[in-house]
């Protein structure tokens, strides 16, 4: 004990450094996985993964990637559990890959997601802009 007391801060460094070192593990589960557009399109193929684009109405005016659902950030979450479903249907559970503008905001709404209970949440590195970048197909959105 007298140890402890000795090397306090020894203690919180090797602490806060196993900390660090263990919580990607810890936190793997409950985030969302980067992807990338060759992987993406990948799986929107041979595994029917679902592609929801949480830009808003006015980014998505710029384009969107033709398997794409319309699905604006302020949206998902009133939409959920129907995501939540539409994953878990069929034999194997289908990937659900989110895009934004350029790859940032896409995480925090795909651990919002995995927390639901959907199995595999992914995040579009890039985003749209690497979509589009890569030469993928980009369609005009049709106006309401």
């Amino acid at each position: 004990m007298q140890f402890l007391v000795d090397n306090i801060f020894l203690v919180l460094a090797a602490t806060v450094s196993g900390g660090m070192l263990l919580w990607p593990l810890i936190s793997q589960n409950l985030s969302t996985k980067p992807v990338n557009t060759l992987a993406a399109t990948q799986m929107i193929n041979s595994r029917n993964a679902i592609l929801l684009d949480v830009r808003d109405e006015k980014e998505q005016a710029r384009g969107m990637v033709p398997q794409a659902r319309s699905m604006p950030a302020e949206q998902l979450k009133a939409h959920v559990a129907e995501i939540v479903k539409e994953s878990q249907s069929g034999k194997e559970p289908k990937p659900v890959i989110l895009m934004c503008a350029s790859g940032w905001r896409s995480g925090p709404l795909g651990r919002t997601l995995k927390k639901a209970g959907v199995q595999e949440v992914f995040s579009l590195e890039g985003g749209f802009d690497a979509w589009k970048q890569a030469g993928l197909p980009v369609k005009q959105k049709a106006l309401s």
